[in-house]
């Protein structure tokens, strides 16, 4: 490499660096960038489009990697990732919980879903998507925030031999950009006289021609949008170089205090001057290495000196310390003596005890040309740089998925270009005419119309056969069909799943299954995104614990608009206002957080609905969990309805509690009631009998009577019947004997 003595030797490693790996890169970012303009809708070249112009055929494009990649991203992104956080060792697991939503809310505050589109394009298009956790100290009113970004992976530079998909084993990873003067001065305002002074350096112009002339068509549009003069604005490199380096660190252990410590070499010296008091008293010689005593004893220090006594005090009784040694008045065997020293010290002697260790850090070196802004060491061991790879063969620049379809897209729209120039000859009108009997000229200008073809012939020579088109095979179309097919299968995405109705199922139950199965083959697509996100989960924390260090409320809106607040860092005191510690102290321990697998994809939530009625039907969750499932807006004014309606129903169960028992009294009553009034009317019917008795047996004298009466009149009729009836006997006996 060659070393340029007037440069800052940090940014001649980075130029030297850039010098190297541009070469490896190359022929990917050429790819790369053709690749992007061919999903963009560039997918015939100048001479192709000419040609086809020459022959009466349009460049016809018919996008389907358009189309199948924004599903795909859409699929990807359906949901904001959920995030599940464990302590490590023998930390807090209370505070490691709530690292999941602390990573929640960065993602929120970053538009993380946006971002995380933007990654997944550059994986499918580009080959390779960037994802970036970094520190803006100007966030939160200056407080700082930790925050997520996705790159361009054309403004990456990674270590050649890197043969991890996260390059975590490069030796080094570049970020470079051209960005104008303006812009760099409102990023770096203290570095304005720099930024000024600095020099415009061409190294991403000879990295690659074409980038360098797609940077450039960016700088432009962005001049054109705010109004900066083409002319004035100075264009300029900024360079960020992250390197893995090893620091000496010191890890302590105070068996005096219970106290371990990691430190770097600065906070190592700054320890190694913290006081240390030994105290002499009767009871003999003790060291204190705890700041509560230490700054006990050094205000005693401070008021009386290294020697001091205790009296009695005549009104209260209690001890009260006097400078100077011990008299006959002080209480005996009092005298006590302070003497001052360094941690120092006790390292020196191995009270303390301090193993040298190393610990791997990443080095940021930001430049600007030949001029470096400053030198950073980030409180993390991996990169934040976090590369998308797909398709990974051990290569930190691989081939994007638009490369593998190419082929296919191009002869879609050669396709679909012969159908349409065959659909316009067909239609075209030919007009045939005989030479020199008009103006051709005229004819055409006054009469023809686009697809209409003048002729002129000899008619001595006979008049000209117009042959009609050949019409073009059905198996054209098949082919046409069949290749975006191979599209959708290359890329995952099928038919279905962007909403071809024609392609699903009749049944709903049919359909959720293919829907299923269709989203096994992305799945392997979301397994490389995920681990990504896990990665980048595992920085964060780093800065989480490097940049929230004091006391903070956070604000998450859950599902359904449901706010979440917590308080990270809350200092605790005593009753006489020591600090005692934190509450919910998330600088002290180790943690993990990770994305929950599949979390991001689409989910048939009618399905996941019933689920969780179940589960809340069993007991096992509550109505809030059931309703972050729904699309109910106002959760908090449903669920104040719901206690409400509970409160309700339980004063309804009561009362109807209430109407029970009365309703058993009453029946009680009434029957007792009723069995009063049974005698009662007893007693009345006794009486009614006792009448219908009475009149029943005069009916049956007055009956008995009255048949007495018919029956003597009977027989008085019958005894006069009978004498009438002898007496005529007798006379006609006599008339016989008369005529005899």
């Amino acid at each position: 490499m060659h070393q340029d003595t007037h440069k800052d030797i940090d940014v001649q490693l980075t130029q030297d660096l850039l010098s190297d790996y541009a070469s490896s890169r190359e022929n990917w970012v050429t790819q790369a960038v053709e690749d992007n303009e061919f999903r963009n809708g560039k997918q015939w070249t100048d001479e192709q489009a000419t040609a086809l112009r020459k022959r009466a055929q349009e460049p016809i494009v018919v996008n389907v990697i358009h189309s199948a990649v924004e599903q795909a991203k859409a699929m990807l992104t359906a949901n904001n990732p959920k995030f599940q956080s464990t302590a490590r060792e023998n930390s807090d697991a209370k505070v490691g919980r709530m690292f999941s939503d602390l990573m929640a809310y960065i993602w929120d505050h970053s538009n993380g879903n946006v971002e995380l589109k933007q990654a997944i394009d550059d994986y499918y298009v580009k080959g390779m998507g960037v994802m970036m956790a970094y520190i803006n100290p100007d966030a939160d009113f200056g407080a700082g925030e930790v925050s997520i970004k996705a790159i361009d992976p054309l403004e990456l530079f990674i270590d050649p031999s890197s043969k991890d998909p996260f390059s975590r084993d490069a030796a080094h990873i570049i970020v470079g950009k051209i960005v104008t003067q303006t812009q760099l001065i409102s990023m770096y305002p203290e570095f304005e006289d720099v930024i000024r002074n600095s020099s415009e350096t061409s190294y991403l112009n000879t990295a690659s021609d074409s980038r360098h002339a797609l940077m450039n068509e960016d700088v432009t549009l962005k001049r054109r949008l705010t109004g900066q003069s083409i002319t004035d604005e100075r264009e300029l490199e900024l360079f960020e170089r992250y390197t893995k380096i090893k620091l000496p660190y010191y890890k302590i252990y105070d068996p005096r205090s219970d106290e371990q410590k990691v430190l770097n070499e600065v906070d190592y010296e700054d320890y190694k001057q913290e006081p240390v008091v030994i105290v002499t008293n009767v009871e003999g010689e003790n060291i204190y290495t705890d700041k509560s005593n230490v700054s006990q004893y050094m205000k005693l220090y401070e008021e009386f000196g290294e020697k001091f006594h205790f009296m009695l005090d005549q009104m209260t009784g209690q001890p009260v310390p006097m400078a100077g040694e011990e008299h006959s008045g002080s209480i005996p065997n009092s005298t006590t003596t302070i003497d001052i020293m360094t941690k120092e010290a006790l390292i020196e002697s191995e009270e303390i005890m301090v193993n040298e260790i190393e610990i791997t850090q990443i080095q940021q070196c930001v430049s600007i040309g030949d001029h470096k802004l400053f030198l950073a060491y980030l409180p993390i061991e991996e990169y934040p740089i976090i590369p998308f790879m797909n398709g990974f063969n051990r290569n930190p620049y691989p081939m994007s998925d638009v490369r593998l379809v190419k082929g296919l897209q191009e002869y879609i729209n050669k396709i679909r270009s012969l159908i349409v120039a065959h659909a316009s000859s067909s239609t075209n009108v030919k007009l045939l005419i005989p030479r020199g009997s008009m103006d051709k000229a005229h004819l055409e200008s006054e009469w023809g119309k686009a697809g209409t073809a003048v002729i002129e012939f000899d008619p001595e020579l006979g008049q000209p056969i117009v042959a009609g088109p050949v019409p073009l095979p059905n198996e054209l179309y098949k082919n046409e069909a069949d290749a975006k097919a191979d599209i959708e299968r290359v890329l995952g995405i099928y038919a279905m799943m962007q909403g071809d109705v024609g392609a699903s199922p009749q049944t709903f139950k049919g359909t959720v299954a293919m829907d299923e199965y269709g989203q096994r083959r992305i799945k392997s697509k979301r397994d490389d995104i995920e681990e990504c996100i896990n990665q980048l989960a595992k920085v964060v924390v780093g800065l989480i614990q490097y940049v929230y260090t004091d006391q903070k409320v956070f604000r998450l809106m859950q599902p359904n608009n449901r706010p979440l607040e917590m308080e990270i860092n809350s200092p605790l005191y005593d009753d006489i206002g020591n600090l005692m510690g934190k509450v919910n102290d998330i600088t002290v321990g180790k943690y993990d957080v990770i994305v929950l697998s599949g979390s991001t994809l689409p989910s048939n939530r009618w399905a996941r609905f019933e689920y969780y009625m179940q589960l809340y039907g069993s007991g096992l969750i509550d109505q809030i969990e059931v309703l972050k499932q729904t699309d109910v807006a106002d959760m908090e004014g449903v669920l104040e309805r719901a206690g409400q309606m509970q409160q309700m129903q339980a004063q309804v169960q009561q009362q109807a509690e209430e109407i029970k028992d009365l309703k058993g009294d009453l029946q009680t009553a009434q029957r007792e009631s009723l069995h009063d009034r049974k005698r009662v009317e007893v007693k009345e019917f006794e009486k009614k009998l006792a009448k219908a008795e009475a009149k029943v047996e005069m009916a049956q004298k007055l009956y008995q009577t009255r048949l007495a009466d018919e029956l003597k009149i009977a027989k008085e009729d019958i005894a006069d019947f009978d004498a009438r009836r002898n007496t005529s006997r007798e006379m006609n006996e006599e008339m016989l004997r008369l005529e005899e």
